[in-house]
């Protein structure tokens, strides 16, 4: 009896130590996938800790074969989501695929240590509570690998905090759009089977149960439980925001609480600019003041930029008045339309250190200098929180939404020649200062959707019916323009219109504008501004700087220290001559400017 006794001792530390071994030698392997920095003889105590952790909770489960498997479920899911950066050719360390490794192997812990105590509870009421709670921790913990690695096969791209942030943001007619252009049988087919596989896990899981006394929860099954817990927030709590699968929601809700905070402040910064004396509007300059924001149109497919297709016939024309100025080397500052226009808007941008919180609006300013502000959009409006254009659109006196249903299931009513029309409709003040901001939406995806059935001027074949689409949403882009330009250059006051567009787009290859498919396309933007007689005489001298920047590169970023001096407006907060297109002084080189949030260099576009 006692041999029998020893013996068990014996296979219990052996099955112990065997089973921490198999973890930390396979945490050492699995670097051998990595394509950059293998780390191949660091980074051990995570794993040594994860290892402990696993074979503890394996021990109080007496290495059931379910529970085995379960810790593979989880280390695959999560290893598939770190490895398809593999596929994507971006550098994977050794260090990201043993953090998932590890993470995995440590929820997986966590979720049977709950499983355990749950198969040892009598009550059958309190049992069926703590088990739905049990299942959704378990279906959160399955859910971020399985989005992940099923976002990218049905797009191609990896899922990022920016794209998360888009999707909020999107209304059911987006997404619909969106699946109609990728393959409803394609998307349906995704989502089916991703509630396929974590119903699968689900019920494989809730399936793992001791048929003996086995079951009881004692002392020992409590200390183990602990010491496990112990290890794995150890290792758990330090590598969380390095999974990407994992921390990609994390971020994201980083992000939003930086726009939340962002629109707390407006009382703030509102105070902070009628504390500023000499806020106000040159003698001599001012007027009516237009910025247009086109949607996704690059130049690279525009005829006034070079394109071969004829898909701007107004633009081409315009720019050989003298009073149209022409910028060749204008980029956005990210390739989604929320963090291009939180700095463009605002004196925040990639190369000032002022947080987002901080940031005044070109809106507020003007606002503050006395202008009379108006926003038209034929954006949908979503809900306050969602972003600061939104927050910067509510500061205006006047606002116009064209999609009277924002945030609902119903497409935008109008075409955005519907602009120019409800332009028409305003009483502006002939002699005030007026800044009206008007924004498109331009070529976005769906491009079919974006223009009268009467644009479609150029055709095209399959595949390359995507890109004669997008031509066309630029050749009604176009009409828009002109439309605008009509519109507001009859009034009597009228000084400047600005266009630009928030990023560009990549239609040869279905990218689109996601910043994981990166491409120079998507960040080459036109820049165009259009004066009057009256401007050029008043304002001769920047009219002249910016006629001499036109060749010089820029980021649209820096969109707020042009348009506040093109208005005229005096004592500007946190104004930089070195980094204002509308100044002699302007001096940002290629070499100096960056987009994606300052993850790219100008200088890496080959073009």
């Amino acid at each position: 009896m006692l041999r029998t006794e020893t013996h068990f001792r014996k296979m219990i530390i052996i099955r112990f130590v065997v089973s921490v071994l198999a973890f930390v030698l396979l945490s050492f392997f699995l670097r051998f996938f990595a394509n950059s920095s293998k780390f191949l003889f660091s980074h051990y105590g995570d794993a040594l800790k994860s290892a402990l952790c696993v074979s503890l909770v394996l021990q109080i489960w007496d290495f059931h074969k379910k529970a085995v498997k379960s810790f593979l479920l989880f280390s695959l899911l999560y290893l598939a989501a770190v490895g398809i950066k593999l596929f994507v050719n971006m550098p994977l360390s050794g260090k990201e695929i043993v953090d998932a490794f590890c993470f995995a192997s440590i929820i997986c812990a966590i979720l049977l240590l709950a499983l355990r105590f749950l198969c040892s509870i009598k009550n059958s009421f309190v049992k069926r509570f703590f088990g739905l709670l049990f299942n959704l921790l378990l279906i959160a913990a399955l859910l971020p690998p399985i989005a992940y690695i099923g976002y990218y096969v049905l797009s191609g791209q990896l899922l990022t905090a920016t794209i998360v942030l888009t999707l909020f943001q999107t209304n059911v007619a987006e997404a619909l759009s969106y699946i109609k252009d990728r393959g409803v049988l394609l998307w349906g087919g995704g989502i089916f089977l991703t509630l396929l596989i974590i119903g699968g896990a689900v019920y494989y899981i809730n399936r793992i149960r001791f048929h003996s006394e086995q079951g009881h929860v004692n002392k020992v099954v409590c200390l183990l439980s602990v010491i496990a817990l112990f290890f794995g927030y150890k290792v758990g709590s330090g590598i969380a925001d390095k999974v990407q699968s994992v921390a990609v929601y994390t971020q994201t809700t980083g992000v939003l609480q930086q726009y939340k905070e962002y629109g707390k402040a407006k009382e703030k910064r509102m105070k902070a600019l009628e504390q500023l004396t000499g806020l106000t509007v040159k003698p001599g300059q001012g007027g009516l003041c237009v910025l247009v924001i086109g949607e996704s149109e690059t130049r690279d497919h525009m005829q006034a930029y070079g394109y071969p297709k004829e898909n701007t016939p107004w633009l081409s024309a315009a720019i050989q008045d003298k009073r149209t100025l022409l910028f060749r080397n204008a980029y956005s500052n990210h390739t989604h339309t929320v963090p291009v226009l939180t700095y463009a808007l605002s004196d925040k941008n990639q190369y000032n250190e002022i947080p987002l919180s901080g940031a005044f609006s070109v809106m507020e300013v003007a606002k503050a200098a006395g202008y009379k502000t108006f926003w038209i959009s034929n954006q949908i409006k979503y809900s306050a929180w969602d972003t600061p254009t939104v927050e910067m659109a509510s500061t205006a006196d006047h606002e116009i939404w064209l999609n009277s249903n924002a945030g609902t299931s119903i497409l935008t009513q109008y075409y955005d020649e519907e602009i120019a029309k409800r332009i028409d409709e305003i009483n502006f003040e002939k002699d005030g200062n007026i800044f009206l901001v008007c924004h498109l939406m331009g070529c976005h995806a769906s491009y079919a959707d974006r223009y009268p059935e009467k644009f479609e001027k150029i055709e095209g074949e399959t595949p390359r019916q995507m890109v004669a689409q997008y031509d066309n949403s630029v050749y009604y882009n176009d009409y828009v323009l002109k439309k605008i330009y009509e519109a507001v250059s009859r009034q009597k006051n009228f000084k400047a219109m600005v266009y630009l567009s928030d990023h560009g787009e990549e239609p040869e290859e279905d990218k689109g504008h996601e910043a994981t498919k990166f491409t120079w396309q998507m960040v080459r933007i036109p820049l165009v501004m259009f004066f009057s007689d009256s401007f050029v005489r008043a304002s001769g001298h920047i009219f002249q700087s910016l006629s001499d920047n036109r060749e010089k590169y820029w980021t649209n970023d820096l969109l707020y220290n042009a348009l506040v001096t093109i208005m005229g407006i005096q004592n500007v907060p946190n104004s930089a001559d070195h980094l204002n297109l509308a100044s002699d002084k302007y001096n940002m080189e290629r070499r100096q400017l960056k987009t994606l949030h300052r993850q790219k260099s100008l200088m890496e576009d080959k073009r």
